[in-house]
């Protein structure tokens, strides 16, 4: 990356996860110039994150994510999103059922969603990459991080994938 780019950034993001790419849109939409950097090339299909609150889906409303973030879900309309989280034990006293969503829709902007995070990661990427102030590396890690007075300075290369029977760095 050049000197200019580096000098351009106001801000850098190391990690283009739901978090990490949620706050580029968010600040790319404020017209703060940012850059991402994430390792990995395209999201991992990883099932992890799946369930998507409605306060949730209230910032993929204003980031104009919303109905791209719908149009990707991978589970029929007609199935339930919801489910049940007991503590301790499935027959004690506290549980919390979230299957009922429905009753608590009045008090929030828009519905939740259940969508697998490397989806949700594919319409977080799509909208980054329709905001001009929002630059992106994929298949790039941060080396270094060095600070002066006046800003901060961040290194970083393409991201050494490891290859597959390998177990770590150094390993033979």
């Amino acid at each position: 990356m050049s000197d200019a780019e580096q000098d351009d950034a106001q801000v850098v993001i190391v990690g283009g996860g739901p978090v990490g790419m949620g706050l580029a849109v968010e600040l790319g939409q404020r017209s703060i110039r940012c850059v991402v950097v994430e390792r990995y090339t395209s999201p991992q299909p990883i099932p992890k994150g799946q369930n998507l609150t409605q306060r949730t889906m209230e910032h993929f409303h204003f980031w104009g994510a919303e109905q791209a973030l719908r149009a990707a879900r991978t589970i029929p309309r007609e199935y339930g999103i919801g489910g049940l989280t007991a503590y301790g034990t499935l027959l004690g006293d506290y549980t919390y059922d979230w299957l009922q969503r429905e009753l608590v829709r009045p008090f929030y902007f828009t519905d939740n969603e259940r969508l697998p995070q490397y989806a949700t990661e594919a319409v977080l990427r799509q909208r980054a990459a329709e905001i001009p102030y929002v630059s992106t590396f994929y298949g790039w890690s941060a080396e270094a991080i060095n600070q002066d007075d006046d800003r901060a300075h961040v290194v970083i290369a393409k991201h050494k994938q490891m290859s597959a029977g390998s177990c770590g760095p150094g390993t033979s």
